[in-house]
């Protein structure tokens, strides 16, 4: 009798360690949070429904979007990195939130990259200077020229304290020439100040840009990205002209520092999964993105890259 209660005993214990077993193999069990660093309506917003979309798939679970919008993309970012890392809450952002405003934004309970967890990136946007179309100046050699000749006289329109403006910055410095610089909160805003012919130049997304440059309002000078994009692969980029500045804004999947490995694992693999969704593609290409998945490390390396060189504070613009 004592031994079939010791037999029965083993034999409940194995059971109760095969099911825990199978409960921390099993991830996700429930819905999981995507959340989104802007408010509804606007284009991180549709990225990150159409990124939503496609997770639930791979996922085997709902996904449910939250807009957290504020303090110049940081709410968003400081609810994921200081959430629990359970898995279940992970974002989607581009990096100038996370690589340039965290330096200007105060009380921020995070920092460097190595203080959160860049599962992958999965899209490009490539950043561009785009000149008036009826300018006689034709060039990117032309600009300089003029504004070497000319100093302060030309005026570029961009964005306040992102990324763009961290670029065309790091361009007027190899470039040695002194442009001024007229801040705007986005490409929107930029945009329509450079049709308004209030700015001679605009340094802004290739997205923002894109349909003026094909009603032929702009004429683009060159990009900032690693190579010339394949939807417009007649403008070269700054480096084949001789300045070797190189940025992308990238949008990436992150989440708070420490999940446990397993669940970071289903994580990685369902973004990459997602980035090849027919649906996913279809809204990044119309906002003329670039779909890829990119590895995390390289992304946290590239992010710290651009944080450091952002620290202690964003360039002057002037």
């Amino acid at each position: 009798m004592r031994m079939l209660v010791v037999m029965n005993f083993a034999a409940s214990l194995s059971l109760a360690g095969a099911c825990a077993h199978a409960a921390e193999g099993q991830f996700p069990t429930k819905p999981v949070t995507l959340t989104v660093n802007y408010g509804a309506g606007g284009g991180s917003d549709a990225i990150g429904r159409a990124l939503g979309r496609a997770l639930e798939k791979p996922l085997k679970q709902p996904v449910a979007i939250e807009n957290i919008a504020g303090g110049a993309g940081t709410r968003g970012v400081t609810a994921v990195v200081t959430a629990e890392p359970d898995g279940y809450q992970i974002g989607v952002a581009t990096n100038s939130p996370m690589t340039i405003a965290v330096h200007t934004v105060k009380g921020l309970s995070w920092g460097n990259p190595s203080t959160y967890d860049i599962l992958g990136g999965i899209g490009i946007v490539y950043n561009t200077v785009c000149i008036q179309a009826d300018s006689p100046l034709k060039t990117l050699d032309d600009v300089v020229k003029y504004a070497k000749e000319n100093p302060g006289k030309l005026k570029v329109a961009s964005i306040a304290g992102g990324i763009n403006q961290y670029t065309w910055d790091a361009f007027a410095k190899k470039a040695n020439i002194n442009v001024r610089f007229v801040p705007y909160s986005g490409d929107a805003d930029g945009v329509a100040s450079f049709l308004g012919k209030n700015t001679e130049l605009a340094a802004l997304t290739w997205p923002g840009l894109k349909a003026q440059v094909e009603v032929g309002k702009a004429r683009p000078l060159a990009v900032f990205g690693p190579e010339r994009m394949s939807s417009n692969p007649d403008v070269p980029t700054f480096k084949e002209l001789g300045y070797d500045v190189v940025t992308t804004s990238d949008y990436v999947v992150y989440a708070p520092k420490g999940i446990p490995e397993a669940k970071r694992r289903v994580i990685v693999e369902a973004v990459k999964q997602a980035v090849s969704d027919p649906d996913f593609v279809r809204v990044l290409t119309a906002q003329n993105i670039q779909v890829q998945f990119t590895d995390g490390e390289k992304m946290t390396r590239q992010f710290t890259e651009i944080f450091n060189a952002t620290a202690p504070s964003t360039p002057s613009g002037k």
